[in-house]
């Protein structure tokens, strides 16, 4: 929780094991909220914005990389983070975008720890 403001989380896979487990990791954590689940690719940004996101929670594609739309995202919604999560990878990458309007990522180990980590990452 930052300032008394609960982190908004937007879960978005098209699997509903992926979303259920990741649900789990992060539901009774005090000071996140996940606002909705979506399954479309293309309903994200939308989903995003009317939602107010703080933190987008997207998979890592066979390539390493989250979905396309996580660069609108983070144009859109400058403040926003994109936590792709690796599928059977066990990687996790986080992308922002800084002032100078670059978009930085890291990377890290996939555990229950840094999704969290993550997610508080978001609103800092």
């Amino acid at each position: 929780m930052v300032g008394g403001k609960k982190i908004r989380v937007l879960i978005a896979n098209p699997t509903r094991v992926f979303r259920d487990l990741v649900y789990e990791a992060i539901r009774r954590q005090p000071g996140i909220e996940v606002v909705r689940d979506v399954s479309e690719e293309e309903a994200i940004l939308a989903a995003t914005e009317r939602t107010n996101a703080d933190c987008v929670i997207v998979p890592l594609d066979g390539s390493g990389r989250p979905f396309a739309t996580y660069l609108e995202i983070l144009t859109s919604r400058p403040d926003a983070k994109i936590l792709a999560i690796g599928a059977g990878t066990n990687v996790l990458a986080l992308y922002w975008r800084c002032k100078d309007g670059e978009v930085r990522s890291t990377y890290s180990t996939a555990s229950r720890k840094s999704i969290l980590q993550a997610i508080h990452f978001s609103t800092s």
